[in-house]
């Protein structure tokens, strides 16, 4: 039998994918920073387990998808369950209008981020994007 091994995707473990995802959680970081003065330390619960989420989500994800392209999902609903899980924690898991653009917003950077990937592979010449 010749089973073979589904690999990850070679955008997945490149440096750029690094890059992109290291601005993406650094500019997250900035805003935990920038609020944790002003607002309880929850807020850094908050938001440190939505960059976490997204980071874990964005690679489980990844590594299911096709290695030919880059993938939308993974970005999308990565970003989308990053930002309903630090809504859920923020709201002190009390569901209300909030989650839901709390998951729209966390799915807009999931995008952005997915831009910024594609965009950086074709400007350094790399033909998977």
């Amino acid at each position: 039998m010749n089973l073979e091994r589904r690999r990850s995707p070679r955008w997945l473990t490149s440096i750029e994918m690094l890059g992109t995802t290291l601005v993406v959680l650094m500019v997250g970081a900035m805003v935990l920073w920038l609020r944790a003065g002003s607002r309880e330390t929850r807020l850094v619960f908050t938001l440190g387990s939505g960059l976490l989420v997204y980071a874990v989500t964005v690679v489980a994800l990844g590594r299911r998808s096709s290695p030919s392209r880059i993938a939308l999902r993974p970005f999308a609903l990565a970003g989308a369950c990053a930002g309903a899980v630090a809504e859920l924690v923020n709201a002190q898991f009390i569901l209300s209008w909030e989650f839901a653009v709390a998951g729209l917003t966390g799915a807009a950077i999931g995008l952005t981020h997915w831009a910024a990937l594609r965009t950086w592979l074709r400007l350094t010449g790399d033909g998977s994007a």
